[in-house]
């Protein structure tokens, strides 16, 4: 009997108790990922539409793309979020649920919900049906992105469900290329490669996998050809993929392909064209490789939209050296010359200046420049050197015994002047740049030098004043247009930073008589935000003056401001299509709120107000 209890107790406790290995789960090699799939931007035949229907029908598109997809995946393995936790976190983010949002506003959703990746797409519509396209993008780094073939239907779900099943296809990749990163962060990168091999064996699509493998290549110092072929199948399907083209270009100035790797950096600039560090970056690798004449154009065009930025004016400074293109050399050294102390603490600069103006026969320049480096490095002896040969060949030029001999000269005034704003004497200079334009009313840019001192004392009113006399005078119009614009764009940044409504206006008024005189995407872009921004203020400083007639007028002057900014807005929407959509969204906001002002401050029987001229 004994016996017998035994045994049953022996076969429940073999029968009935898990086995250790039983009981254990296999771990999962990554945690799961979660999948933020945006509201598509849906567009007509060519021209996106903003209209509210649209933005309905983009929402449904990425209900029923989440949906799909949601149901395709491993929910131990990723997880789509809902519709429902989209819309509500819109909403608490003060924002349409309708919203079409920038990529950037993505990323901050994403970090709510602790997305790893984010789906965005377009859908088509057309008389033939609906078609899909999307990118699948890393929410850790957004340059790292997949391409999904497009899906077309006359049928939303049908085209829905295969924009989900090429987007669940996809992801067959991701695994293999987290390894490869993986392996590559712990320098195994012999192991990265067949890890990104894998990938894309298993998804020969893959730009994600195929990415990882150029990095690994790079990593173990692969041949140029073997990296660039590498690139090339990852641009075959992604044809602005960032890390590949920089691959590419690099690869291709190894093999000495210089026009192949001009071709390839200038498409990697092209990939994001605001971004100024990648900008740089190009223009310097482009230069070194011998690529100058070929990087000239970007960076004149991004130099020129950004003139305040003293590195890019750096690289156009060496690139117009490069291409001994000299009026372009002296304009960015004169702006390295007033403005850049790693210049002025450059003997070379000085020496190169001063050849560019001997060059381009600025005699009277040339030596001045050739002057101020001996002065300022004087144990440079090629310096020296080139200040003797100047001095030898053009020993009357001299500015001071110019001003002795021809006291009356115009001319040399405005040298003078150019000479003592160099040096810091500012209203010297003024004076000195009058009497130049009292002598000789015609003498080039005499007023532009004027408006410039004007504006380094403090007047800037007054230096609008001197440069509309200097149109009536006929001064270049496109000088004047250039300088106003640089001033208006200098004013702006810093009422942004005093947040003052009369530093606003004073900007606008730069900015408005720039745009009257040369009108491009650009000064309207501007304007339209310096206009935005004295309605705003005005609108903000109404509510609290204390005199009602006052509160009126300034009401006003926001309303009215209202309608510059929105046209010049629309008119410059190319420069920044995000930047003037959040813009004009905002007019549509604040509107409403002038109106009421206006009701409340103006009503019938107070003072009306009056606008005040020039802003």
């Amino acid at each position: 009997m004994a016996a017998r209890s035994w045994a049953v107790a022996l076969f429940a406790l073999v029968c009935c108790v898990p086995s250790v290995a039983a009981q254990r789960r296999p771990v999962p090699e990554f945690t799961q990922q979660g999948i933020l799939v945006s509201n598509f931007w849906v567009v007509g035949k060519e021209t996106p539409s903003l209209a509210k229907s649209d933005m309905r029908f983009g929402r449904k598109v990425g209900d029923v793309v989440r949906d799909r997809l949601g149901h395709l995946l491993n929910k131990r393995e990723a997880k789509v979020v809902d519709g429902r936790e989209v819309r509500d976190a819109l909403v608490l983010s003060s924002i349409s649920p309708d919203s079409v949002l920038s990529f950037g506003d993505l990323r901050q959703q994403g970090e709510i919900f602790r997305a790893d990746e984010i789906v965005i797409g377009t859908a088509t519509r057309s008389p033939s049906g609906i078609t899909l396209d999307a990118n699948l993008v890393l929410w850790r780094d957004p340059k790292m992105r997949q391409p999904i073939a497009v899906a077309a239907s006359k049928d939303l779900d049908r085209a829905a469900s295969e924009i989900a099943k090429r987007i669940a296809e996809s992801r067959v990749q991701l695994k293999f290329q987290r390894r490869c990163e993986n392996f590559l962060r712990e320098g195994e990168a012999d192991r990265a490669i067949q890890a990104a091999r894998e990938g894309i064996a298993a998804y020969s699509n893959g730009a994600l996998a195929r990415t990882c493998l150029v990095a690994a290549l790079r990593e173990i110092g692969a041949s140029a050809a073997d990296v660039l072929r590498e690139a090339q199948a990852v641009l075959a399907i992604d044809s602005v993929a960032y890390y590949a083209l920089d691959a590419a270009a690099q690869a291709l100035d190894t093999l000495r392909r210089r026009d192949e790797a001009a071709d390839m950096w200038l498409r990697l600039a092209a990939t994001d064209s605001t971004n100024l560090e990648l900008v740089e970056r190009v223009v310097w690798s482009m230069a070194e490789s011998g690529n100058s004449r070929r990087a000239e154009p970007l960076i004149v065009r991004v130099s020129d939209r950004n003139p305040d930025d003293i590195r890019l004016v750096r690289q156009k400074w060496r690139v117009a050296n490069d291409n001994r293109h000299w009026p372009l050399a002296i304009a960015s050294g004169e702006t390295l010359l007033a403005r850049d102390s790693s210049a002025q603490s450059d003997s070379v600069f000085f020496l190169r200046l001063a050849t560019a103006y001997r060059a381009t026969s600025q005699i009277f320049k040339a030596v001045e420049t050739v002057a101020r480096g001996v002065a300022t490095f004087p144990k440079d002896a090629r310096l020296y050197a080139l200040y003797t040969q100047f001095v030898k060949e053009e020993a009357d030029t001299v500015i001071g015994r110019g001003m002795a001999l021809y006291p009356n000269s115009a001319e040399l005034l405005a040298l003078d002047a150019k000479d003592l704003r160099a040096k810091g004497r500012v209203a010297e200079a003024l004076d000195a740049s009058k009497k130049a334009v009292e002598l000789d009313s015609t003498i080039a840019q005499g007023r532009l030098m004027v408006a410039q001192a004007e504006i380094d004392l403090g007047r800037p009113d007054s230096a609008l004043v001197t440069l509309r006399r200097a149109l009536v005078a006929g001064e270049d119009r496109s000088a004047v247009a250039q300088f106003v614009l640089s001033k208006g764009n200098v004013l702006f940044r810093a009422a942004n930073g005093t947040r003052s409504r009369g530093d606003f206006q004073l900007a606008m008024r730069f900015l408005s008589l720039a745009d009257s005189l040369k009108s491009t995407p650009q000064t309207k872009f501007l304007l339209g935000a310096a206009a935005l921004s004295v309605a705003q203020t005005a609108l903000t400083d109404a509510p609290k003056i204390t005199i009602r007639e006052e509160s009126c007028v300034v009401s006003q002057m926001g309303a009215d401001t209202i309608p510059i900014a929105r046209a010049s807005l629309e008119a410059g929407q190319d420069v920044s299509p995000e930047a003037t959509k959040q813009f004009l969204e905002y007019l549509d906001q604040i509107s409403p709120y002038a109106d009421k002002q206006i009701a409340a401050f103006c009503s019938t029987g107070a003072p009306q107000a009056k606008k005040t001229p020039g802003f």
